[in-house]
């Protein structure tokens, strides 16, 4: 059963229930812009602010479990002393990583000195020698992963006897240059291809994405091709030989891996709530979904301690993971977060996510009074 507690992080943290439970925790405070906002005041002295984190941070600990992880997502304003607030709640060596995360499309330029495109989301474990990796995706059997990768510093690598298939009919191809628009290559040793593989073993040099030993270790393939030419330019690829999950990278852009902005954000809320009655700062739902899908698997509970609007429990919901979400208003919580997560068990979402159909796993809701019931 998931748990949606109307009351402040502090009080919801010191459950005995939730502890050592949760996979990974999200966080998306309060950022103390010194804005109010419809659904919230963002304005605290910064002690207060700081102090509020401290007791979230350490009630977030207890209730990780030995290889969880806690990602805290701010503005550059005050990241700097809350990641000294982690180092001492988490450990300095669990420190795992910082995302950058590009929220915008284009540029407010509201401020008069730097324009702020850019997010942080702070990553700890709780032990980091027991976390697993990061994986948004795999890698699929058989796809082509080219040798030469643009701005790596020139090598030499050679290709044993018959490691290498090629997609023309068999000839002998004479050393010489390789070269193409945007790279410099060349092949340094003539290569007789017969049966469809070269007959012996060639070298080439050029800007590699690997090194000769990952190349031989590659190679051995239990008699069969590994690599493959598709043409008499040589440009050999990788032929993926089984699915590897690929590791979530620090920048999450919408110009370099299509990651979500605020903008998408925004018109999800009005999609889900209405153009006049949207929550004032959500996050995107495709956002929570690959930080969701690296750092846990199904059936792992997902900790939101500042559930805002629901994002992080509806993505958790539609991924078939539990979760525990925690927000002290409880007109928010009834204006759009039971409205969000009832919408999806019902089957009538409006936002869907990719082969996901959300789960039909029921949640309660804990007010104060009730926190110690059974």
């Amino acid at each position: 059963m998931n748990r949606l507690y109307c009351a402040t992080a502090a009080h919801a943290l010191s459950d005995h229930r939730i502890a050592a439970t949760a996979k990974l925790a999200y966080l998306d405070p309060p950022y103390n812009t010194g804005r109010r906002f419809s659904q919230y005041s963002d304005s605290a002295p910064v002690g207060e602010w700081l102090a509020m984190l401290e007791g979230t941070l350490q009630g977030v600990h207890a209730a990780l479990r030995p290889d969880g992880s806690v990602w805290v997502h701010l503005d550059d304003q005050f990241v700097h002393r809350v990641r000294c607030l982690l180092d001492d709640i988490f450990g300095a060596k669990n420190y795992v990583g910082t995302v950058l995360w590009e929220k915008k499309n284009r540029a407010s330029f509201t401020s008069a000195h730097l324009a702020d495109v850019t997010d942080h989301i702070l990553i700890y474990a709780k032990d980091k020698t027991l976390l697993a990796p990061f994986l948004h995706s795999s890698t699929e059997v058989g796809k082509r992963i080219p040798f030469h990768n643009k701005g790596n510093k020139p090598s030499i690598l050679e290709f044993p006897t018959g490691s290498v298939a090629f997609n023309f009919t068999d000839r002998t191809v004479s050393a010489g240059p390789m070269n193409t628009a945007t790279i410099d290559s060349e092949l340094l040793d003539d290569v007789t291809v017969a049966g469809g593989v070269n007959a012996h073993p060639f070298r080439m040099t050029g800007p590699f994405r690997w090194g000769q030993a990952a190349v031989n270790k590659m190679a051995d393939n239990g008699g069969q091709p590994a690599f493959i030419c598709p043409q008499p330019v040589f440009r050999p690829s990788f032929l993926s030989q089984q699915a590897k999950g690929k590791v979530l990278t620090n920048l999450q852009s919408f110009r370099i891996n299509g990651a979500p902005t605020n903008e998408d954000a925004r018109a999800e809320s009005e999609t889900l709530f209405g153009a006049g009655t949207s929550f004032d700062t959500p996050k995107p739902e495709a956002l929570l979904q690959r930080i969701i899908a690296a750092a846990t698997r199904p059936g792992d509970t997902v900790l939101d301690p500042f559930a805002g609007s629901g994002t992080t429990l509806a993505v958790a919901q539609k991924l078939d993971r539990r979760w525990i979400g925690v927000e002290r208003s409880e007109a928010t919580v009834n204006a759009f977060i039971l409205p969000r997560i009832d919408a999806i068990r019902a089957g009538k979402d409006p936002l869907p996510l990719a082969s996901t159909g959300g789960r039909d796993t029921g949640y309660s809701v804990i007010h104060p009074s009730a926190r110690q019931a059974a």
